[in-house]
């Protein structure tokens, strides 16, 4: 999930037909399973300061990489018969200056063939926040060749395992600026993120497990499901703006759901079994969740309103986690079978599950 980077973008491009390079750009990945670029180091402009140790174009490199979309080649120089032998079209370079606290950043895409400049980019801010200039451009890039936000601005939450204790932690997608977001001696768990400054969680710290939200700007939380009964699982619509939610008030955990205020509480599943985990559709139409209804735990999917309540799994004896894709087409969850957990996928309709992982060990709660 994103969070806002304070720092200051200048978008500026460079030539007078770039609706024409874009298109260009366009034309030239959509046949193309991963685009070929090469990624040179920036100069520095005259006068300009030390980098330090966070140096752009590394970044975008490992963010193109990442993303599994590109065949990144790092290099030092220009070098055509490199770049032909290696089918490459574009490359990035670029111009940085820095003063004082502030550094300015130019990202250039060029023809690998004329070097030609396509599009040139600018960003300005505090050198602090480098790396999110360089993510922006890389994320601006997917998104100009494949109709596709890129991932590269986005946070991770989640929970790290402390002696006798859990507590939430927030990370950079690629695992820089990490920082705690709670600090209680008990449990906090299940963390998920209504927008781009705000969570909800499963907390303990009434001696049970109830809700709570709170912002990762400032670090204020408060209770807003609570019961002398279980509240867990949180997961928000912002479609619905709503919750749903696993609460056992009914004697059994069945599925709810709130308004954002924690008011409004409905309860959505019937079925005398362990119902919990929910998860909305991108639409915000239908929710996925587990039920072990007919045994043990499976996927099920339902009406955001609790109707029309059918089985996606058949496989395994034991379902978890259900994640859902953020096109809407497809729903991974964990299965074990043969006594260890692996990632599967699975449309919404039930058809066409898909083992993801393979690796030894466990692998569990995917998220898109």
């Amino acid at each position: 999930m994103k969070n806002p980077v304070p720092f200051c973008l200048a978008v500026l491009w460079l030539v007078t037909a770039a609706a024409a390079e874009k298109i260009s750009l366009e034309s030239y990945a959509s046949g193309i399973d991963t685009v070929p670029v090469a990624v040179l180091p920036f100069k520095p402009a005259a006068g300009s300061g030390p980098l330090g140790k966070d140096l752009p174009w590394q970044v975008i490199a490992d963010d193109l990489e990442f993303s599994c979309r590109f065949s990144v080649l790092r290099v030092d120089k220009v070098d055509s018969a490199v770049f032909a032998q290696k089918g490459i079209g574009i490359f990035i370079d670029g111009e940085y200056s820095v003063s004082g606290g502030g550094v300015v950043i130019d990202c250039y895409i060029r023809d690998a063939l004329s070097f030609d400049l396509l599009l040139g980019k600018k960003y300005r801010g505090e050198l602090q926040y480098m790396r999110g200039m360089a993510h922006r451009f890389s994320n601006q890039l997917v998104e100009i060749l494949f109709g596709e936000k890129g991932v590269f601005e986005t946070k991770i939450v989640y929970v790290h395992d402390e002696t006798n204790t859990k507590n939430l932690y927030l990370v950079d997608y690629d695992g820089y600026n990490r920082k705690r977001l709670t600090n209680t001696p008990t449990y906090n768990l299940f963390p998920s993120f209504i927008d781009f400054t705000n969570i909800v969680w499963t907390a303990y710290l009434r001696g049970k497990p109830d809700l709570y939200k709170g912002s990762i700007e400032t670090g204020k939380s408060a209770i807003f499901v609570y019961s002398r009964a279980v509240q867990t699982s949180p997961a928000y619509s912002p479609i619905e703006n709503k919750f749903a939610y696993a609460s056992s008030k009914p004697g059994n955990m069945e599925i709810f759901t709130c308004d954002a205020d924690g008011t409004n509480q409905r309860r959505l599943t019937f079925s005398g079994g362990i119902d919990t985990s929910p998860c909305w559709s991108p639409n915000g139409y239908q929710i996925a969740f587990i039920s072990d209804r007919a045994g043990n735990p499976n996927v099920y999917i339902m009406d955001s309103e609790g109707a029309n309540s059918r089985r996606l799994t058949f496989e395994g004896n034991w379902q978890d986690s259900p994640a859902w894709s953020p096109r809407g087409d497809r729903i991974a969850f964990t299965s074990r079978r043969d006594g260890k957990f692996d990632i599967y996928t699975v449309g919404p309709d039930g058809s066409g599950e898909t083992r993801i992982t393979a690796k030894p060990g466990n692998n569990q709660y995917p998220a898109w």
